[in-house]
């Protein structure tokens, strides 16, 4: 399980380390994304550490002992706990280090020295609320904070000794804090405390409380930040606090409610998941939140660059950020829980290897002519490929007749003159790289339609074509990878998560149309579905055939849902490729026959179809042998006592 996560991080990783690259700018792009690299990749060797072991009289645990064993019973070797010291990195030190960069961005400046104090003090009150529960530091804890904070003095030092003006220099302070923070959550992780254990945590609730308060707040004020720049401009400060606050609730507020009930009732009941500490464990609605969040801010924020012929410098990378986020909602449940499953790690991190073939880097910057081609110029465009695809079918026709017509009544000179003329029009490269370039400007501009626009027209046809499949598994299907306790309505909310998942597939098409890999829709839309297959059907494997996520493991059901999810896959992106050749033959006034040759189109339809009837019959049958076996009912079978007793005569 930790391996599957580290996969699904290293992919996360990359595209990430693209994003703060590129918001960065030009001149410091290789450290960012090292920094950014670094930063996520330590939640690898974070999630070793797991749950501590020890005792409850003390800060630190003594080994050896679990805290979740009963007398006589050991907890299984197999299963992964996630522990504190992963729970405190995600939801600490990542967000608070994203809030940093966010501010940059807008101030152009490091963190001030209010805003590492603030960040700095946070992390020192956990141990003020202990020791008012009774806890006195003992001489190894000492010793720990002042190597924590002599290791950030340090590098502070040592940074600064770099010339004036320096990168280096101005980051030294918060390099330093960066440090001593990690110190102090190390030490933080070994508490009872964190780890949801402990006579602290059954006696004085309000302390496991105001400590998730405390160690919470940077998730909520790093997404209020990112509304100013996702917005282009600064919301008012009470906005903000506003902001702030819902976020800062929606996040807590099934750990505090399950706490509010625990003074009322007994430990256990629908709510116990979230009765256990906040920073430990598969509690998965604060990580579904921020998935959302997210999904939603590069919604808005590609939306507000998408005018025609604009956009942003970091519009590219967050398409790909997009796309990661797509295939981690292909199960509904984004988290840990999911994040562990085999299936979605890989598919995962393949959509994120995908994502930088999908969308070159560089994309945004070598296809920005395709982008301000207008409505004009895109009928110009179409009309000169549609000649120039005429003259060289054309030529090929009348290579093939001249054979026979140079031993008849066709002079030599009559050929070459009809040979030039049938010539390609242009001067650059062969004929054939002619065509191509023909091609590629008449079929892979935006015909003067702004990017946003075509995102949202992508997004809603994908959900039209998907919506079969995604109704069905509505209706049908439950919640994978929630939480046992569902609070808030979170297991529809997973699923309505699964349903719409297409859409994101749909505005990505849209919206990046003209930066996709490809020269014609049906490529792009080829090279979508490439990406995008792995994200859906591997998922569908672990759920299926490993005997940890089913009881009842089975290879024909393996077949039959990823035939039928590869199927789905298939006519969503090649609907939507199919519909933007019809949309760009009509932009330019012209029929869609013109642009395709329906008799070349049956040669891929007529298989595909067979593969798709085929995947259909599979599904129908599994389906109606399913609903046949619930209705049927076995004959009861006589008793033994009935059996020996000997039959009247008629």
């Amino acid at each position: 399980m930790i391996t599957a996560l580290s996969l699904a991080v290293c992919g996360i990783g990359v595209v990430a380390s693209f994003l703060v690259a590129s918001l960065a700018g030009s001149a410091v792009t290789r450290r960012w994304a090292m920094a950014t690299l670094v930063l996520v990749v330590a939640v690898c060797p974070l999630a070793v550490l797991g749950i501590p072991e020890g005792r409850d009289d003390g800060f630190f645990y003594a080994p050896n002992v679990s805290p979740y064993a009963s007398p006589g019973q050991n907890p299984p070797d197999t299963v992964w706990e996630p522990g504190p010291a992963l729970g405190l990195w995600l939801w600490y030190v990542l967000p608070m280090a994203g809030w940093w960069f966010s501010r940059r961005l807008a101030t152009h400046r490091p963190p001030s020295s209010l805003v590492l104090s603030v960040c700095g003090g946070s992390a020192v009150f956990p141990f003020v609320l202990v020791a008012a529960g009774g806890w006195r530091p003992t001489v190894h804890e000492c010793l720990w904070m002042a190597l924590s904070a002599a290791c950030g003095s340090a590098v502070t030092g040592l940074l600064l000794q770099g010339r004036k003006g320096s990168a280096a220099r101005r980051w030294a302070a918060s390099a330093g804090t960066l440090v001593w923070i990690f110190g102090l959550v190390l030490l933080l992780s070994r508490s009872p405390m964190m780890a949801g254990v402990g006579m602290l945590v059954l006696q004085t609730h309000w302390l496991d409380v105001a400590a998730v308060l405390v160690l919470s707040w940077p998730a909520a004020a790093w997404l209020t930040s990112l509304v100013g720049p996702v917005l282009r401009r600064s919301p008012k400060p009470a906005a903000q606090l506003i902001c702030f606050t819902l976020l800062w609730g929606t996040l807590t507020a099934p750990f505090l409610i399950a706490w509010a009930m625990n003074l009322q009732t007994a430990v256990g009941g629908p709510w116990s998941a979230y009765r256990t500490a906040f920073f430990t464990g598969y509690t998965g609605f604060p990580i579904c939140v921020m998935t959302v969040c997210g999904v939603i801010l590069q919604i808005v924020y590609l939306l507000r660059r998408g005018a025609a012929g604009g956009g942003g410098r970091a519009v590219e990378p967050v398409g790909r950020v997009l796309l990661v986020c797509g295939a981690a909602l292909a199960l509904g449940s984004p988290g840990l829980r999911t994040l562990t499953m085999w299936g979605e790690s890989l598919g995962v991190l393949l959509a994120a290897l995908g994502a930088l073939v999908l969308i070159p880097p560089g994309s945004a910057r070598t296809a920005a002519k395709f982008r301000r081609v207008t409505r004009k110029a895109h009928a110009g465009f179409m009309d000169r490929w549609v000649r120039t695809q005429l003259l060289w079918d054309t030529r090929a026709d009348f290579q093939r007749a001249a054979r026979s017509s140079l031993t008849g009544d066709m002079g030599m000179s009559n050929f070459s003159d009809r040979w030039r003329e049938l010539d390609v029009p242009g001067r650059c490269g062969d004929p054939a790289t002619r065509l191509a370039r023909a091609k590629r400007f008449a079929l892979g501009s935006s015909a003067g339609v702004a990017p946003r626009v075509a995102g949202l027209a992508g997004a809603a046809l994908a959900q039209l074509l998907a919506l079969p499949w995604a109704t069905y598994k509505l209706v049908t299907g439950g919640a994978v990878g929630a939480d046992s306790s569902m609070p808030f309505y979170l297991g529809e909310v997973s699923q309505t998560l699964r349903f719409g998942h297409w859409a994101v597939y749909g505005f990505i098409f849209g919206y990046f149309y003209t930066l996709l890999r490809g020269l014609t829709p049906i490529g792009k839309a080829g090279i979508l579905m490439l990406v995008v297959l792995p994200a859906e059907i591997l998922p569908m494997v672990t759920l299926t055939v490993d005997p940890q996520y089913t009881r009842d493991p089975s290879w024909t059901d393996t077949a039959v849902e990823c035939g039928v999810l590869a199927g789905q896959t298939f006519v969503i992106c090649m609907g939507l490729g199919l519909c933007w050749e019809w949309w760009l033959a009509r932009v330019a006034a012209m029929k869609w026959s013109q642009v395709r040759n329906f008799r070349r189109l049956s040669s891929i339809t007529v298989p595909a179809g067979t593969v798709l009837v085929a995947a259909a019959t599979a599904f129908a049958t599994v389906v109606a042998g399913t609903w046949a076996q619930q209705e049927l009912v076995p004959p009861s079978q006589p008793s033994s006592a009935t059996d020996q007793q000997p039959q009247s005569p008629p």
